[in-house]
């Protein structure tokens, strides 16, 4: 999750021309919803943790109370972008694959990951399938396919391809209006929304993260 240029100065126009706003916000640091789910930690730290510094998504707070308590150790997840994300399903589920297209980013991320994660880099230079296609190589289906980087309409209809009947596919930032066509395919195949619309670790910005299902579905929705 990254926030455009103009969303940033924004919001340090805001904070500088509503000092009283920046003040309340900074009360909030030792007690209060900010600090409950780590925003503070988060924003110090330079990364999504909760406030023990426990690693979790760059999903909207809602999101991430609603997965915590449904995830279960006998799920295999698919992840298109890695990060603290992957640290967190790790703790919850069985089995987590993940795909990284920066090289830092991947050495960084490889180094902290448990038994039960796979960590691959794709490299657009020299790879002879798409980005897209990475899920391919793993015969087999996926209990839960988090869209959360490149080419996001293109992962869509690749992940279908490759999700359990009972599968759910989740899709951050699913407010971006790039990913219309994405979502309207999932809604054209029978898939049913929950929008989760909040904050984010270290953002003040209102996005949503999109969990998509059918009945009998994983989560128990």
């Amino acid at each position: 999750m990254s926030l455009t240029i103009k969303q940033k100065i924004n919001s340090v126009k805001y904070f500088l021309t509503h000092p009283e706003a920046l003040k309340m916000i900074l009360s909030f640091k030792e007690s209060g919803y900010l600090y409950e789910v780590g925003w503070f930690r988060s924003l110090e730290e330079k990364k999504p943790v909760d406030k023990d510094g426990n690693p979790i998504p760059w999903f909207t707070y809602p999101a991430i109370d609603f997965l915590k308590d449904r995830l279960n150790k006998d799920m295999v997840v698919f992840e298109y972008g890695s990060g603290n994300s992957t640290l967190f399903f790790a703790e919850r589920v069985k089995e987590i694959i993940s795909v990284e297209t920066n090289r830092e980013w991947y050495n960084k991320i490889k180094s902290n990951l448990k038994s039960n994660c796979k960590l691959i880099f794709y490299d657009n230079k020299s790879a002879d399938y798409k980005y897209s296609e990475t899920i391919k190589q793993f015969s087999r289906k996926f209990d839960l396919i988090i869209v959360d980087a490149l080419d996001r309409n293109e992962v869509i209809k690749m992940a279908l391809e490759n999700i359990n009947q009972s599968g759910v596919l989740i899709l951050d930032n699913s407010n971006v209006e790039d990913y219309k066509i994405g979502i309207e395919y999932l809604m054209a195949k029978g898939f049913k929304k929950l929008d989760f619309w909040g904050i984010q670790a270290a953002y003040i910005n209102r996005t949503c993260t999109t969990i998509f299902y059918k009945p009998d579905n994983c989560l128990g929705i």
